[in-house]
């Protein structure tokens, strides 16, 4: 921490006055300032966000040299990381650079894991599985750290099998996707660490299997197939682990359970708020009349809001239905090349924001101007996104990865097409409406080039995940960042911040987004928690602890 301070100190001196207000206002920022996009050796995420990462010491990239085989890349794992720990130094993980905060950086060494691609849909031997997982076992897959949720998708459609969830896009690595908590909006299900059965973590001299006592999936002679692996069932210990973003050792690979394959059928509409903001008290679509939408919610339910033009057609809601698929209307599928390799067209509501808005829209003078510009770019993603004008989709029925997919995903070369910026709110679903009109109140006065997304979520078992409420609902205002046209954003942010805090309002954020670098909030949010991770954490990793952990760790107080 103090050799991060003393060097952050030197940076700061070089900086212009701008840069410096820049600074003052979002102190992260001086570790991206430090880098330029082309630098081999920076860690720079896909939405190029100016307070995310910075320059990295040593930059590795263990891969398998067998496709169909995990052991080399294990191997060049634990050898990576048996060789940080001797030298004192410290080490973290990432693939797509999907974060939006520094949960995933550290300027020491940090490893990408997108060549550790295996993965395998069911477990062959019955004796590597409990007896209440027998049956299933089919279902079971083991999935390495690098491999992208498309990717996933994809070994699992061939074996009539899905995710029961996902979050909004698929170019997310696995590991990283899981350990920050990532979600959709399947308010009966909850977030994607909910389908994870069992964790392979590297650390220094050995390599684990985390799995919970109460719910044990595999046996030792499973931990011996992989390549003699330690089989630790502790609910306390893998319920810490299974959202902590990387702070528990370097994840090799998952062992998760899909569920049969199914679709989803679609339907969008445009409210008035007035229209949707008794729907949000009282979780009854009825009223909007969604065909074959009664008084329970479906399967997925999401409302975005355009702040700007909220009473004028500017809440946006979509809906799916899930639809389940028989054995024959898969084989009839897969044998007419249905279940073949897709390429999506669609954007997702990130991208459609960050096309919409130009950086001269950013500099526009006045609030009122800015109301007015923003306004109308967030209306033209929100349709964009949620296809309210086409009538062709409306009662569509797809799969899951069809639907929750966009184009620019797919290709790990590819960036935002704005520096750009998000942050996520967890609130109990019954305190959304407040929330939301706090945030109305700001943007009102000081605009952001963002919407405002409404999803819903049941409660995780995991101890920090955000989504910690019996139903959390979360609040997403995802937009453009840079250091120019943008950069007053950050103050109507850090204003967001402060009012949540200031009134009382339980809430958490999301870990792989931004949210306030204070360990208040972090407190405040998990209480107890705090420590029932911190020493579920310290008793694993013992004196490795700090091997795994990064500044900001340090900052919001979940270490030492």
């Amino acid at each position: 921490m103090l050799r991060s301070t003393f060097l952050c100190a030197l940076c700061f001196t070089s900086l212009s006055a701008a840069q410096r207000d820049l600074f003052y206002r979002d102190p992260d920022a001086v570790h991206a300032l430090a880098c330029k996009p082309d630098e081999d050796q920076c860690y720079i995420n896909w939405h190029k966000s100016i307070n995310v990462g910075g320059k990295v010491e040593t930059l590795l990239a263990p891969n398998n040299t067998d496709s169909t085989d995990f052991s080399s890349g294990l191997a060049a794992l634990r050898q990576i990381v048996d060789q940080v720990a001797s030298e004192g130094r410290r080490i973290k993980a990432f693939g797509s650079t999907w974060s939006l905060s520094n949960v995933a950086y550290t300027e020491e060494v940090m490893i990408n894991s997108q060549g550790l691609t295996y993965c395998k849909v069911g477990i062959d031997d019955e004796s590597h599985v409990t007896a209440a997982f027998k049956d299933i076992r089919n279902r079971l897959a083991i999935v390495q750290a690098g491999m992208m949720v498309r990717d996933v998708h994809q070994a699992l459609k061939v074996k009539n099998l899905a995710l029961s969830t996902t979050g909004a896009g698929d170019g997310q690595r696995f590991a990283g996707a899981i350990s920050t908590g990532t979600h959709g909006s399947a308010l009966h299900y909850g977030a994607m660490q909910e389908f994870v059965r069992a964790l392979h973590i590297v650390i220094p001299g050995e390599h684990v299997l985390l799995q919970r006592s109460t719910d044990p999936v595999i046996t030792d002679a499973f931990g011996v197939w992989m390549d003699g692996t330690r089989v630790i069932s502790d609910d306390t210990l893998f319920d810490a682990a299974v959202v902590s973003f990387g702070s528990f050792g370097i994840i090799h690979a998952l062992i998760i359970e899909a569920e049969p394959l199914y679709e989803l059928k679609f339907q969008s509409k445009q409210f008035n708020y007035g229209q949707v903001r008794p729907v949000l008290q009282s979780l009854d679509p009825s009223s909007l009349g969604f065909k074959g939408i009664g008084s329970e919610m479906p399967f997925h339910f999401e409302i975005a809001i355009n702040p700007y033009r909220r009473n004028q057609d500017g809440c946006f809601v979509r809906l799916f239905e899930k639809v389940t698929l028989s054995n024959e209307e898969f084989r009839v599928q897969q044998e007419s090349g249905m279940l073949d390799a897709y390429d999506p067209e669609d954007t997702d509501l990130f991208e459609a924001v960050g096309q919409a808005f130009k950086p001269a829209m950013g500099l526009l003078p006045t609030p009122l101007l800015r109301r007015l510009v923003f306004g109308r770019g967030v209306q033209f993603a929100l349709r964009r996104v949620f296809q309210t004008k086409a009538r062709r989709e409306q009662g569509q029925t797809k799969k899951p990865y069809e639907w929750f997919t966009f184009k620019g995903a797919h290709d790990p070369a590819t960036k935002s097409p704005v520096p750009g910026t998000g942050l996520e709110i967890g609130v109990p679903v019954d305190r959304v409406v407040e929330a939301i009109e706090l945030i109305f109140a700001i943007v009102d006065s000081d605009p952001l080039a963002a919407p405002i997304a409404i999803r819903f979520i049941k409660k995780s078992r995991a101890t920090l995940a955000f989504t910690k409420y019996d139903l959390t609902a979360s609040i997403e205002i995802s937009g453009p960042y840079d250091r120019g046209a943008f950069r007053r954003q950050i103050k109507t942010r850090n204003q967001i911040f402060e009012t949540l805090a200031a009134n009382g309002l339980p809430h958490t954020y999301h870990w792989g987004q931004n949210f306030p670098v204070n360990d208040e909030w972090v407190r405040n949010a998990f209480e107890a928690d705090v420590d029932v991770w911190k020493d579920a954490r310290s008793n694993f990793l013992g004196d490795s602890i700090d091997i795994f952990s990064n500044d900001l760790l340090e900052q919001i107080g979940l270490y030492p």
